[in-house]
């Protein structure tokens, strides 16, 4: 993947590499291995399983099944859950530390036998969507400096302790991450993070191996520019072929719509049941609703158009996971009861639920 743009900024080279916006199919599922990993360190702070998973229709046998499946809803949820139990900045620094590249499947490995440390990373943010993303990613080189960063944080729609937790958790998957592809004694020169100071600040910069300045404009996390030269230790051009054509079959033609639509629908996806308002989603955007709803009006949608969208997208989603009840859809998706579930899936689809679920079955036995 070529950079995204290029420039340049006080005579000296500056390369941005930026993930692709992701459309209205963050609905997508994936592996549970980011929240077989929570599950799985917050025992050791104390929380059990069926309190991590409160309320996201999975249960810990089926985090064990080869075939669950896992949506950025139902991993909000459970960090959710986990904040509200331990407000211990360590729980999500240990489960960045547990969330090693090999745990990602095909897009991990693709990334460990990269031909070189620089293309790992631009493989890494192209094929973003694969890792259930709860940010985007970027990259780019300031001077001496290679830097990530985040470029959608501000817009990211979570409550406060919420963000705080993701932010945390993603800075020690970096730099997780940074040490897999390239070596265990590669650290960050400092870290920079627009979340709330973390106590104690000591035991965080020992974790990281860096300074750490919190309250930060943006989130950064600064490593010496002669990292992307380095050659990864499971380099292997054979391999990295196979995972990248199997990613490309994975992640699909990605359609890169950037209208005011795209934005409240993921704004509406972000969110945890019950959705944020139109009021709400206009505020976030910084516009009036009577500018959103003009906007959306010239795109030919409309707030309550896009709500929908989003339910139903995720509706389908979770019935095509049996281990979910139509009773836990339904309090997913804001429900006041499962009769109204039933009546909304209806009128989109013109088939009810479980008949849908049923249908599903039946087109994997003759598959």
């Amino acid at each position: 993947m070529a950079p995204d743009k290029h420039g340049v900024e006080n005579g000296q080279t500056h390369a941005i590499v930026q993930a692709r916006k992701l459309p209205i199919a963050d609905m997508t599922t994936f592996a549970p291995y980011k929240i077989f990993a929570l599950v799985e360190t917050a025992k050791a702070f104390g929380i059990a399983a069926e309190a991590v998973l409160q309320g996201t229709g999975l249960d810990p046998a089926q985090l064990q099944d080869g075939k669950a499946q896992c949506s950025v809803p139902q991993y909000l949820r459970a960090c959710s859950n986990s904040v509200r139990r331990c407000p211990d900045p360590r729980l999500p620094i240990e489960v960045g530390r547990n969330l090693h590249l090999s745990a990602y499947g095909l897009y991990g490995f693709a990334l460990l036998s990269s031909s070189s440390v620089r293309a790992g990373f631009e493989f890494a943010v192209r094929y973003h969507e694969l890792a259930t993303p709860t940010f985007d990613i970027g990259w780019e080189i300031r001077g001496a400096d290679f830097v990530w960063f985040f470029p959608d944080e501000v817009q990211r729609a979570y409550a406060r302790p919420l963000k705080n937790f993701l932010m945390m958790q993603q800075i020690s998957a970096h730099v997780t991450h940074v040490q897999d592809i390239a070596r265990a004694d590669r650290l960050p020169k400092k870290i920079l993070a627009a979340i709330d100071p973390q106590e104690p600040d000591e035991l965080i910069e020992q974790a990281f191996g860096c300074p750490v300045t919190f309250a930060a404009p943006v989130t950064e996390i600064i490593y010496d520019m002669s990292i992307l030269d380095e050659r990864p230790p499971m380099t292997n051009p054979v391999t990295h072929a196979m995972m990248r054509e199997s990613c490309e079959r994975l992640i699909g033609v990605v359609t890169d719509t950037t209208g005011i639509s795209r934005q409240v629908s993921r704004l509406l996806l972000e969110s945890l049941a019950p959705f944020p308002s139109m009021e709400t989603i206009a505020a976030r955007l910084g516009m009036t609703t009577r500018t959103l709803r003009r906007r959306l009006t010239v795109e030919g949608n409309s707030y309550s158009g896009l709500l929908d969208q989003v339910r139903n997208e995720l509706a389908k989603k979770y019935l095509g996971s049996s281990s979910v009840t139509i009773a836990d859809i339904s309090d997913l998706l804001g429900f006041s009861d499962v009769a109204n579930f039933r009546s909304s899936f209806k009128r989109w689809n013109s088939i009810a639920p479980g008949d849908y679920r049923a249908s599903l079955g039946r087109q994997e036995m003759n598959q």
